[in-house]
């Protein structure tokens, strides 16, 4: 699986935190590289992966990890059982990252100063903590609170859902997209969405010829509709076999005219209970195109 990793930490040489009587002279160097990836597999569980490095002259265990990002809640220990050989080997732990704290409207807030803190045994027994910086500012924290902190604005002013389903004979769903006021007291426009790697959701009559934005909310109007309709797409043994995001439905919002900001389409299990037999028909090839 492809990583991009975007913040490295140079090395840290810390010592024993062992209880009285221990001897710190004698104890292990502990001498830790981290940095912070993320998978695709990440994205869709809003983790990303603590990959350390061991670059001390003994094997060593982590048996702790914490991302501390003052930038996000809902962050804490893990606990882990996580062998370093020497020669700096990467071994990767997954830890969710929370959820963004976002100072007001602000759509690309930097995140505050972070740090990966861990407790290291070493071959002697002993326990080490070590808390290593990240570099601040952060390529991929101020990312991921970027991300966080788009969402939970636009859920301030519209919401974007589905609307009930009918089940065609062909095996398809009809339905709606529903674009919502909530906020935002201005135009609201729809400029498109698209479906998920194995789903087709194409608004009608038209479908793909339809041109855009597909609607406008304007000032004054509570909720506009557009009809659309739900296909299988590339239902390959491959493809539901590597698919990470059968159900994220991507759609492009402007407020005001402004620029498109992105959002995704809101699912429920109502949602996850129509699609299914859609995916099901389109992997047996039953789907009639």
């Amino acid at each position: 699986m492809k990583r991009l990793a975007l913040v490295a930490v140079l090395a840290l040489l810390t010592g024993c935190s062992g209880g009285a009587g221990d001897d710190t002279k004698q104890a292990q160097p502990v001498k830790l590289r981290v940095e912070l990836t993320q998978g695709r597999v990440d994205e869709v569980r809003h983790t990303v992966q603590i990959s350390m490095h061991n670059d001390g002259p003994t094997k060593v265990t982590v048996e702790r990890v914490e991302l501390q990002a003052p930038s996000f809640k809902g962050v804490g220990p893990v606990t882990v059982d996580a062998p370093l050989p020497v020669g700096g080997l990467r071994v990767d732990v997954p830890v969710s990252y929370g959820t963004g704290i976002c100072p007001g409207d602000e759509l690309k807030p930097r995140s505050a100063a972070s740090h990966v803190a861990f407790g290291v045994r070493t071959e002697d027994g002993k326990l080490h903590d070590v808390r290593l910086p990240l570099p601040d500012p952060d390529p991929m924290l101020d990312k991921l609170l970027a991300i966080d902190c788009q969402q939970a604005y636009l859920d301030r002013q519209v919401t974007l859902t589905f609307g009930p389903w009918t089940r065609l004979p062909s095996g398809w769903l009809n339905g709606t997209v529903i674009l919502k006021r909530v906020g935002w007291p201005g135009t609201v426009t729809l400029q498109e969405f698209v479906g998920s790697i194995l789903l087709e959701v194409l608004p009608l009559p038209a479908r793909e010829q339809t041109p855009k934005p597909y609607a406008v909310l304007q000032p004054g109007q509570q909720e506009v509709s557009v009809p659309v309709v739900v296909d299988g797409e590339r239902c390959t043994p491959h493809a539901l076999a590597e698919i990470k995001k059968p159900y994220v439905f991507p759609a492009w919002l402007s407020l005001d005219g402004g620029p498109p900001l992105y959002t995704e389409l809101k699912i429920t299990d109502a949602e996850r209970d129509a699609f299914k037999p859609v995916i099901d028909a389109c992997a047996a090839g039953y789907t009639q195109m």
